[in-house]
């Protein structure tokens, strides 16, 4: 009766913790409830001496073609020099269903400058070939940099 009993409650505790789990992936997304300024502020930090500006939602609207009543706000710095495609960009969703339509867009104007860039620019075609593009719930971020790797982790760190 006793291996009955410890069987029975090996398996009961197996199934609680896969129920737990499955749980806690389902409900949980990422995302964050920051604003704008406080996901774009460690990563304007981390882009030390990465030659962009920061833009208008205007031109992130121009360069991507975003609905922006879809979103929460937009940080977005570019390089002022046609010659460069550095770009970094951090947009907070109203709603996190937006988020594949927005990596859509992004990578159609990754795919673009990959076009525009291949023959003549072969380091800049390379930094478009190692961008980064990541949604967390209700956040996107993309960038284009020689630094890519520790601008992302600044906006890892700050969801």
């Amino acid at each position: 009766m006793s291996k009955f009993f410890y069987k029975t409650a090996e398996l009961g505790l197996i199934a609680a913790l896969v129920a737990f789990i499955v749980f806690i992936t389902g409900f949980y997304s990422g995302g964050t409830k920051k604003n704008i300024d406080e996901l774009s502020a460690p990563v304007e930090a981390a882009m030390g001496e990465l030659a962009v500006t920061k833009k208008t939602n205007a031109d992130a609207l121009k360069a991507f073609g975003f609905d922006l009543s879809r979103t929460d706000g937009i940080a977005y710095y570019a390089a002022d020099n046609v010659m460069d495609v550095s770009e970094v960009l951090v947009v907070k969703l109203r709603d996190e269903k937006d988020a594949s339509d927005f990596k859509e867009a992004i990578e159609e104007r990754v795919t673009n400058q990959k076009n525009l860039y291949k023959n003549y620019a072969p380091m800049q075609y390379s930094l478009l070939q190692n961008c980064i593009i990541e949604s967390s719930g209700n956040t996107v971020f993309y960038c284009t940099a020689t630094n890519a790797n520790a601008i992302y982790d600044a906006y890892a760190n700050a969801l």
